[in-house]
């Protein structure tokens, strides 16, 4: 492989992980926001002029064992970054680890865009509310999947 031709991959191997953490960084704001939300007492979301939000954050389904959605947003998007940092890491160094961090952050990713989907059902049939954040969120989470499949077929080509 020419000189070129691998600058030119570690190019778009940058700018492909630049712009999952710049998602990333994103859906770790939204879910401050929504733990912010959901943990302090009185606390009301911004939704928009919509009472979505806080009809969403206050229903049954706004935990999942006892530990608020967003606390588990936040834990994913976090694991998510330090995925991608590493991955980078390895991919300068040594590439030795780098396609099992790409399957790692493929795999998370596909999870949340999965369970996303199933909260986006739920506030659309069963809780009859729509949260603003909560949308932005599985966005993101779409949007960063859908990057971590190019960062897995990139990862597996080199």
């Amino acid at each position: 492989m020419s000189t070129i031709t691998a600058r030119l991959r570690l190019i778009s191997l940058d700018l492909l992980q630049l712009s999952m953490l710049l998602l990333i960084v994103a859906g770790l704001g939204v879910s401050g926001y929504l733990m912010w939300g959901y943990t302090t007492p009185g606390a009301a979301l911004v939704c928009g002029g919509s009472g979505g939000c806080n009809t969403v954050k206050d229903s049954v389904y706004a935990s999942f064992m006892g530990i608020p959605l967003p606390i588990i947003g936040l834990a994913t998007y976090l694991a998510l970054f330090l995925l991608v940092i590493v991955q980078n890491h390895q991919a300068i160094q040594e590439r030795r680890w780098s396609p099992y961090f790409a399957l790692a952050i493929f795999g998370i990713s596909l999870t949340g865009v999965l369970y996303s989907a199933y909260l986006t059902y739920l506030e659309l049939y069963v809780i009859y509310a729509i949260c603003q954040w909560c949308v932005a969120s599985a966005i993101i989470m779409v949007a960063v999947f859908m990057l971590s499949i190019f960062n897995l077929r990139h990862t597996n080509q080199t």
